[in-house]
Formats: C-alpha cells, structure tokens, sequence
C-alpha cells in the first residue's frame, strides 16, 4: 500500500520531543499518525537539557525512560543560583527529582517508542512545502529525497519548533509575550559532575546553566540580551567569550574536552495568534516559547502532547474538527504554555535588574523553603502569591547577613544527603 492509499489521522510536522510524545500518546488511542520532519535522528537542538520533575512525570507515564541509553541521563535534585556578587540561594524539588537528558539520547528514545508502535509512520528528510485545509480533510505537499508528494489527513498538528513552517504558511505568527531580543547558546564538557542541581550563574545580561546529562559529561548552555553579545562576531570563539563573565566556571571546564560543537539560537521569544484553526493544532515551540530562563519548555510541551492525545481522538473520530470544533483544545493547550509565561517573565525582570536580583538572591541563601515554593509554582504545583510566610523571616535576614561561597560545600553535602534519601521514592526511574 503506498503512502498516499493509507489512512492517515494525523500528520504531525516536527519530530522533537513534542512531536514524538504526540504521536506516541495518540497511537496508545488508535490513530494513525505520520510524523515528518525535515532532519534525521536523532534530532539535536541549542536547549538546556533539564527536565523538571512535572516533565519527567509525563515521560515516565509514556514509558520512555527505559528507552534511554544510560549515558545520557543524570537525576537532579533542585536549583542552585549564583549570584554575581557571591552569594549562593539552593533549595530542592518537592514533588520529585528532575533529570538532566541528553536532547540525542532523548531524541533517541522517543524515535524508537514511535517505530515500535504499528500506528505510526516516521519520516525523515522531509520537508513541508504547503498545507491546504478542505471541509473533508487537510492536503499536505512534502519534498522527501524522492522527490515531491502530497498527502491527506484528518488533522495536521505543527511541533516544528520556534521556527514552524506550520505555523508560517498558516500565517499564525503572533506577537511574542516578551519583547526581549534573548539568545542562547550550548556545548557539553566531558568532566565528572561537581553538582547534583541545575546551577545558575547570573550576570548583567547573561545568565550561564550548567546542567549534567551523565556521570562524565555537563552540558553548559547561556542565555544573553542582544545588546550584550552578537554570535556571529564572536565566532568559533563564542563559549570561551562567554564563559569569560563567569570566572568560577570558566575554572570548572577549564582544559576539559568539549564532547560537542558549540551551538547558537536566537532571537527566542515567538508566540501564533491560536492554538488552533480549522483542522490544524500547534504545540510545543510551535505555538509560543519566551525563554529558557526557568527550563520549563520542554515538560510544557509534553502536557500538551497528553492534552491533546486525550481529546484529539473522539474529535477525529466524529470528525468535529473545525476551527470551533478544536478551539476548547486549543485553550486548554495555551493555558498550559501562558501558565510558563508569568514565570518566565518573573525571572527576566530578575535578569534586567541587576539590584533587585542580588537582593532575592541574597535573600533566598537563606530561605531555600521559599525558593523551593517558587520552584514548585513554577511547574504549576503552587500558586505563586501563597507564599509560605514562615520561611519570609529567614529571607529578610538574608538580606543583611546572605550565604557566600563558602558556604556551598555544607550546601551540596546536604544535597548529596538529601539525593541518597530520595532515591528509594525514584525507584522507578532508577535504570541501573
């Protein structure tokens, strides 16, 4: 049977994360999914590579963890800010662990969840050239190494990224939430982790993460204002560039062997009109991203993957798919991304002002219950304004007396204490 004479419900343009969990979530339901993406896997992207605990709990519901090669997968317990001027705010989880994951590995694993279901079809080196949507169905034109071809399909979800060509043919694209002009940028060091959190170095204009992915390897990714840095003049030298702003780092992966190219993406902040229109959903990137600052992106994409593959399928089948139809998904889809946004936005007000971030980092060195409520409500577990006032006291005196520097090997020795603790409650994401 050729392509073109199968049923197919669904065509998802873009094979990362989002696109693959979709496809996989809606094949568990019975439709026929085609997932095309322009590139191969595994599919490698400039990202932070931390996935927080509400993302984790979504992949483990997909049963993906098991199809993650060992090497590229590390548990993290929580946030470390660094300050500038010194002083040190670290708190941990309380909903879970999160994971470091190698976007390769992860890209992997998905691609092989997806090739082991027989109700999906993977194509690679593909690329979208049009879509037209009819009262009965959606027309696609792709261009794949043979050549150029169209297909039908019910629905036609767009997960290509930031950059969604879905999303432009559509004529989509919105105002981003933020007008921040932000870059970013990765590479990955082959050393032995020195941390068992994510760790943040703040800076006027630039913020470096430091985030491992194994037991021999970080990846350090940076996040910077237009103003403050152009990629392309900085060239091959780009991470050394940046790394300059941050000595203490810069120290760590010193002489190490980089197990990556260096990697640069901007401008970040892209936002589509609607979640939906007749016969067309978009998801991920795709339909909105702000900023890596709180490393919400990619757990965000993965809830609406399960979204959609919760409602998507009686819609198919009782073929109510306009854009009426779809626009109740499309809500719930864009609730889940705006709930990322005010958070994001918290932290970049933090990152523009230099004053106000050294006060709140200098005053969560002393209050971790209070940064650990704000980590919380960053995965939608809390709501940001139920602050825990007992923790508001260890804060204020944060303010005039905060943790430094050398205070950060009693700090990670209770990580390390708290890490061997929780691993009975990770049992089930233990792969070893």
């Amino acid at each position: 049977m050729s392509l073109t004479q199968r049923k197919v419900d669904v065509v998802i343009v873009g094979g990362g994360p989002a696109g693959l969990a979709c496809a996989i979530a809606l094949a568990k339901r019975r439709l026929f999914v085609t997932v095309v993406d322009k590139k191969q896997w595994p599919i490698d992207k400039v990202c932070g590579e931390g996935l927080m605990p509400c993302g984790v709990e979504t992949l483990d519901r997909m049963g993906i963890f098991e199809q993650i090669d060992h090497d590229s997968l590390r548990a993290f317990y929580g946030i470390r800010w660094i300050c500038d001027q010194g002083a040190i705010a670290q708190a941990n989880f309380d909903s879970g662990v999160g994971y470091g994951i190698r976007r390769t590995g992860l890209s992997d694993a998905l691609y092989k969840a997806a090739q082991d279901s027989p109700y999906v079809t993977l194509m690679e080196s593909t690329q979208l050239l049009a879509i037209e949507s009819f009262e009965s169905h959606v027309d696609i034109k792709l261009r794949g190494i043979d050549g150029q071809f169209g297909m039908k399909a019910a629905v036609v979800i767009g997960a290509d990224g930031r950059n969604s060509k879905v999303r432009k043919l559509l004529k989509l694209d919105g105002s981003p939430a933020v007008r921040d002009k932000r870059w970013g940028a990765r590479q990955h060091f082959q050393v032995t982790p020195w941390t068992n959190h994510v760790e943040v170095y703040w800076s006027n204009g630039i913020e470096a993460y430091v985030t491992p992915s194994s037991e021999s390897r970080v990846e350090v990714a940076f996040l910077w204002d237009k103003s403050r840095f152009k990629p392309a003049r900085a060239g091959r030298n780009l991470m050394s560039v940046l790394l300059k702003n941050f000595p203490q780092l810069e120290r760590r992966v010193s002489g190490c062997k980089t197990v990556s190219n260096q990697q640069a993406t901007g401008p970040l902040a892209v936002q589509a009109k609607v979640a939906t229109q007749d016969r067309t959903i978009l998801l991920g990137d795709a339909l909105g991203y702000v900023d890596g600052i709180t490393g919400e992106g990619l757990s965000v994409a993965l809830q609406q993957a399960e979204v959609v593959a919760h409602e998507l399928p009686i819609l198919v089948r009782t073929n109510r798919l306009g854009a009426d139809d779809l626009s109740g998904l499309g809500r719930r889809i864009f609730r889940i991304y705006w709930k990322s946004v005010r958070m994001v936005k918290l932290a970049l007000v933090l990152a523009r002002v230099p004053l106000l971030r050294r006060l709140a980092i200098r005053g969560l060195s002393r209050s971790p219950g209070l940064l650990t409520h704000f980590l919380e409500a960053n995965m939608g577990k809390r709501a940001v304004w139920k602050l825990p006032l007992q923790h508001v006291p260890a804060f204020l005196a944060g303010l005039v007396m905060p943790l430094r520097s050398q205070g950060q090997n009693r700090l990670e020795n209770t990580a390390r204490a708290l890490g061997h603790e929780q691993s009975g409650a990770t049992r089930t994401l233990d792969l070893s």
